[in-house]
């Protein structure tokens, strides 16, 4: 059968154009669809993230309050804190410690070994004895002229300890590390009942009359 002229005449550029681009369009609006939907699954998406954040924010604040954490020196500890040398020959004289001993405990905030000691020290007023003898005092060296008032009376390091007499005069002095407690308890049940308030320190760190 013969074709008619019509159908033998070849498509013209722009007919083939266009052919060509049809299939292309529709891939490209069928994808810019697919895109549309995903961006709009991703929005709705970090919509649901944000409020589940929000919420989660709104929960802590109506939780528990976290606070501060509390430097260990300034934990509850019987020892009373000094902030000055003229505070500490005051709570030791005479007119102000009630005929009873003081003890008083100096250290720093840097200090591994005053922190190590810390916890058993504070234990130490806990003694009725203890207690009804001495005033507990504790002195941070980086605080006022601590540093160069123990430097006078020949410290060389810390923790340590200084014992004055009810009348404000020293007594002696003794390491306060964590191994010393024990020996420094011994020590201050010794000087609560002697009657006579003289000592000194034996080789092994305990107190001995003069």
């Amino acid at each position: 059968m013969l074709q008619s002229a019509s159908s033998l005449v070849a498509p013209t550029r722009a007919e083939r154009a266009h052919a060509f681009a049809r299939p292309i369009i529709n891939g490209g609006l069928n994808a810019r669809l697919r895109i549309m939907r995903l961006q709009t699954a991703l929005s709705d998406a970090v919509s649901e993230s944000v409020g589940a954040n929000v919420t989660g924010s709104a929960a802590s604040v109506n939780g528990p309050v976290v606070e501060a954490k509390v430097p260990w020196y300034k934990k509850p500890c019987a020892f009373q804190e000094l902030n000055s040398v003229e505070d500490l020959l005051a709570a030791v004289s005479p007119a102000n410690n009630g005929g009873r001993m003081a003890v008083v405990d100096f250290y720093a905030g840097w200090c591994a070994c005053c922190k190590s000691s810390f916890p058993a020290l504070c234990r130490i007023p806990k003694n009725d004895l203890l207690a009804e003898n001495f005033n507990f005092y504790k002195a941070n060296i980086e605080v006022g002229d601590f540093a160069s008032f123990i430097k006078k009376k020949g410290v060389r390091g810390i923790p340590y300890v200084l014992v004055f007499n009810s009348d404000g005069s020293d007594l002696i002095g003794m390491g306060a590390s964590f191994k010393k407690m024990e020996s420094l308890r011994k020590n201050l049940d010794f000087i609560a009942t002697a009657e006579k308030k003289d000592f000194v320190l034996d080789p092994n760190g305990f107190v001995m009359n003069r």
